[in-house]
C-alpha cells in the first residue's frame, strides 16, 4: 500500500510539473494566479507528505534516493514571481519585475538615439510603452542592460524631423532643418558653376519647395546624401524614341536603364513580339523632382562669323571659281544675362558687346563665261549604242579585264564619252586602232579595236562627238568597242561613272 501511494505521489508531481513547463515553453503565459498558488500549495503538501513518509520508512531511504532528487528538482523549477511584460507600440520586448526599470531608462534611450541619428527622438511612457501583469520565471527577467539594449535597437521609433515638400506634397524627411536646407542648397549648386566672369543674380526652384517639421518613423529619416539622391531621381519625363536598325528590346532597356516590364507598361499598344524600324517608343526617364531656375550675368568671349561676298567675272568660264580673299573670324567680348532651368539655357539677353577683332569677309570670284562644247562636263555617256555587253570589268582569263567589251556591227560610230583633248590616236599594241582622251582632273577614257579613227592628237572634242568606228583590230575576237575609264593612271569600273 505504501509503495502504491508513493507511485501516485511521483506521478502527480511529474505530471503537474511537465504540464506547467510545457505551457511556459509554448509562450502561453495567461496562467491564473490562483491556480499557480494552488500548485505551489499542492507541491508543498506533497513535499511535506514525502518527508513524513521518508521519516516513517527510514529503512528504505536509500531505495528511494532517486525519488528525493527528482522531487527536489521539480520543486526548484517552480521559482515563480509576478512581474510585467513591457511593449513598445504594441510590440512585446521582454519582462521586468518593476515598471520603473523601464520608465527610468526612456530619457536615456531618447537622448542616445537623438545624438546618434541627429533627429529629436521622444519616447512617451504613456503613449508608446505599455505593461501587462504576468507571472514569470526569475530567469526570464531582463536586467537593466538588457532593457536598455532592447529599447535602443527598436527600428520603429517615432522621430521628429523636417520634411521637404514639393508643391505641397511630402517628399522626404531629414534629421534636422539644417540638413534639409543643406540638401536643397546642394541641388541648386549642382547647376551653378561660378567662375570669375559669372555671377548669379537669382537662384531658386520653379516649384513650390518648403521645409516643415514632420513626425515619422526613425527608419524614414534620410541623410543629406540620401535625400539629395531621392530628389534628383524622384521625377519622371516621357521621351519619344524612334526604333533604328539593329535595335532590340533588351538593348533599348539597357540604353535607358529601365526594365522590360516598365517598357511594356509605358507602351501598351506596341507589339512586344517584334520591333520595326521607325516605331515610336515612349521611354519614361528618371529626372529631378525639382527644377532649379537660375539667372546669371556672364562675360565671355565669342567668335564672330565672317561673311562671304561672291563677285561675277565674265572673263572666266562658268565652272571656274576662285577665292581672291580668305575669310577670317572675328572676336568679341559679350556680357549677357542668361536664364537657365536645370542648367539648360532658356533665355539670353545681351547687355554689352565689345569687338576685339573684326571679321574679314571672304571674297569669291565666279566665272559667267559659257563653256565651249569641248569642255569636260564631269559626267560620262556610253560611247556606242545598240551594243551587247560581252565582258564586264574585272577578273577574266587569269588576269584583270580593265574595261567593258561592247559588241556591235563593224562601222558603228564611237562617240567621246565626255569633252576633252585627244592624247593618243593610232595603233597601240593589243588594242589595235586606239583613241585616248584626257578629260582633266586625272581622268581619261580609252577606246580600243577601232575599225577607223576620226580624230587626231591635240584635237579638242565634245561629249557625243564621233571619234572612231567599231572594228575588230588588235587582240580581238569579234567586232566590238573596248571602253575604259582611267583615274590617276588606274583603270576603274566604268559603270560607277556612267
Amino acid at each position: 500500500m505504501g509503495k502504491e501511494k508513493y507511485k501516485k505521489i511521483i506521478n502527480r508531481i511529474t505530471s503537474g510539473a511537465a504540464s506547467l513547463v510545457d505551457r511556459y515553453d509554448r509562450g502561453q503565459q495567461k496562467l491564473d494566479k490562483m491556480r499557480l498558488i494552488a500548485h505551489y500549495r499542492f507541491a508543498k503538501k506533497i513535499h511535506e507528505d514525502r518527508k513524513k513518509f521518508i521519516e516513517k520508512k527510514k529503512s528504505i531511504a536509500l531505495h528511494f534516493a532517486g525519488f528525493v532528487l527528482v522531487a527536489v528538482g521539480v520543486v526548484a523549477i517552480f521559482n515563480y514571481a509576478t512581474g510585467f511584460q513591457y511593449s513598445y507600440n504594441g510590440k512585446a520586448l521582454g519582462y521586468v519585475k518593476n515598471q520603473e526599470d523601464v520608465v527610468k531608462l526612456l530619457d536615456m534611450v531618447s537622448a542616445e538615439l537623438s545624438e546618434e541619428y541627429g533627429s529629436k527622438i521622444k519616447i512617451d511612457a504613456e503613449k508608446n510603452i505599455t505593461f501587462k501583469n504576468v507571472v514569470i520565471l526569475d530567469k526570464d527577467v531582463d536586467d537593466i542592460d538588457t532593457v536598455l539594449k532592447r529599447l535602443t535597437y527598436m527600428s520603429d521609433m517615432e522621430a521628429e524631423g523636417y520634411g521637404i515638400y514639393i508643391d505641397d506634397q511630402y517628399f522626404v524627411a531629414c534629421e534636422s532643418e539644417k540638413t534639409a536646407l543643406h540638401t536643397l542648397k546642394s541641388i541648386q549648386k549642382k547647376y551653378m558653376k561660378e567662375d570669375k566672369r559669372t555671377s548669379y543674380l537669382e537662384s531658386g526652384f520653379k516649384e513650390k519647395v518648403e521645409v516643415k517639421p514632420v513626425s515619422t518613423k526613425l527608419a524614414y529619416i534620410s541623410s543629406a546624401g540620401e535625400a539629395r539622391e531621392k530628389i534628383m531621381t524622384g521625377g519622371s519625363e516621357e521621351i519619344s524614341y524612334e526604333v533604328k536598325s539593329g535595335d532590340t528590346y533588351s538593348g533599348i532597356c539597357q540604353k535607358f536603364d529601365i526594365d522590360f516590364e516598365e517598357l511594356k507598361e509605358t507602351n501598351p499598344d506596341i507589339s512586344m513580339d517584334m520591333l520595326f524600324v521607325g516605331d515610336e517608343i515612349i521611354i519614361s526617364e528618371a529626372v529631378p523632382a525639382v527644377t532649379v531656375v537660375t539667372t546669371e550675368k556672364k562675360t565671355y568671349a565669342e567668335k564672330v562669323k565672317y561673311k562671304t561676298e561672291v563677285r561675277k567675272d565674265d572673263s572666266l568660264y562658268e565652272n571656274v571659281e576662285k577665292v581672291v580673299q580668305k575669310g577670317s573670324v572675328g572676336k568679341r567680348v559679350v556680357t549677357a544675362k542668361i536664364s537657365r532651368e536645370n542648367g539648360k539655357e532658356t533665355k539670353k539677353e545681351i547687355l554689352k558687346s565689345q569687338m576685339i577683332t573684326k571679321p574679314v569677309k571672304k571674297i569669291v570670284v565666279k566665272g559667267t563665261k559659257k563653256l565651249p562644247k569641248t569642255a569636260p562636263t564631269g559626267t560620262f555617256i556610253m560611247p556606242v549604242s545598240g551594243y551587247t555587253l560581252t565582258s564586264e570589268f574585272g577578273w577574266r582569263w587569269g588576269r584583270n579585264h580593265d574595261g567593258l567589251d561592247l559588241a556591235c556591227g563593224t562601222g558603228t560610230p564611237i562617240y567621246a564619252s565626255d569633252g576633252g583633248t585627244v592624247v593618243y590616236a593610232g595603233w597601240y599594241s593589243g588594242y589595235g586602232l586606239f583613241v585616248e582622251i584626257d578629260h582633266g582632273n586625272g581622268i581619261r577614257t580609252r577606246y580600243g579595236h577601232c575599225n577607223s579613227i576620226n580624230v587626231s592628237v591635240g584635237e579638242k572634242v565634245y561629249q557625243g562627238q564621233k571619234i572612231a568606228e567599231v572594228g575588230n583590230t588588235g587582240n580581238s575576237f569579234g567586232s566590238h568597242c573596248h571602253f575604259e575609264i582611267v583615274v590617276n593612271g588606274t583603270p576603274v569600273d566604268p559603270f560607277k561613272y556612267l
